[in-house]
């Protein structure tokens, strides 16, 4: 019996035992956890930040705070201190409580294409446009757009008709007074697709605001967009996911069409 109750003591006293390494080590871990033994402090909104916002004002009325995360969780070049982000502007949306790359910040550095994600050998150009023309606060950054352009009261001088003067070879020799002819207005597929880089819409709920885009543009197709807004008007039509554009050619209303009668054969 002595024996007996010795190896049931014995055996409590290990019982006793584990149970206390057990519990240092599950305050330790929590000591761990909430000292920061391996975590990393970094900065994130109070509010959700909208692309295009100063974050100036938003940082002397207290929007942003520190928050603890795992160091393996720290997303890449996140910001750790609020000094970061004096005299930036976001350029893109920052969620609340998330944390914020400075890929987001207009002083963003050594990302390909720089903060906007231009393409190789294109060009960013910002245009603005009315509500309705500019996708009516529809269109988003990465979205996929056609452009059209429309003129009216475009003219050119030369002999016959306009195909046959664009094929024509150019010449130095002294040529007839020639006579200026009056193009009907039209519309063209000004560029089949573009993708958007950043855009401000208008506030929900507002009507006829305007619409903000910069666009990842070819050299040539900036050009173009450039001059048809200086010189004509402009819509822009959106695609569907990994859509593409039809470079639709131009489009008249003859007055056949207009009077109710039969559209002229080409």
């Amino acid at each position: 019996m002595k024996s007996r109750s010795m190896v049931v003591v014995l055996a409590l006293l290990l019982a006793v035992g584990a149970t206390a390494a057990v519990f240092l080590y599950v305050n330790a871990v929590k000591k761990d956890a909430t000292t920061g033994g391996a975590l990393v402090t970094v900065v994130v909104s109070t509010q959700d930040i909208t692309a295009g916002t100063d974050l100036n004002p938003l940082i002397d009325q207290g929007a942003f705070k520190d928050i603890n995360v795992p160091k393996d969780a720290v997303v890449t070049g996140a910001v750790t201190d609020v000094a970061q982000l004096r005299g930036q502007t976001a350029t893109s949306a920052i969620l609340a409580n998330e944390q914020i790359p400075t890929s987001r910040l207009s002083g963003g550095e050594g990302l390909p294409g720089g903060t906007l994600g231009i393409s190789p050998g294109h060009i960013a150009v910002t245009v603005q446009l009315n509500g309705p023309q500019g996708g009516a606060g529809n269109i988003q950054r990465g979205d996929e757009l056609s452009i059209f352009a429309s003129f009216s009261g475009v003219a050119f001088t030369g002999n016959g008709d306009l195909k046959t003067i664009l094929k024509a070879k150019p010449t130095t020799t002294t040529q007839p007074q020639q006579q200026q002819k009056q193009l009907p207005p039209f519309t063209l597929t000004l560029v089949p697709s573009v993708r958007v880089l950043s855009i401000v819409n208008p506030q929900v709920g507002q009507q006829g605001g305007n619409v903000t885009m910069t666009l990842d543009l070819l050299p040539e197709d900036a050009q173009n967009l450039v001059f048809a807004q200086q010189n004509g008007s402009l819509y822009v039509g959106l695609l569907p996911p990994k859509g593409e554009g039809v470079p639709i050619p131009a489009s008249t209303y003859p007055i056949q069409l207009i009077l109710g009668g039969k559209k002229p054969a080409p």
